[in-house]
């Protein structure tokens, strides 16, 4: 349940993209979509207890 609760901060409304299999532990590592702007947010493996935010703003120069 905190993994949820974890999520829901990080990422807030998220859909799921797709599911891959974790190569660290085997579980399912998802990675996420923003509900609005259909771009990917950031990926996440409950297994592992890992989350990744994605940032994909422009660089400054």
């Amino acid at each position: 349940m905190y993994f949820k609760y974890l999520l829901d901060a990080l990422f807030g409304p998220r859909e799921i993209l797709y599911a891959l299999e974790c190569t660290i532990c085997g579980d399912d590592e998802v990675y996420f979509l923003d509900p609005k702007t259909q771009k990917q947010i950031g990926r996440a493996c409950q297994g592992c207890n890992y989350v990744q935010k994605f940032d994909f703003s422009p660089s400054q120069g």
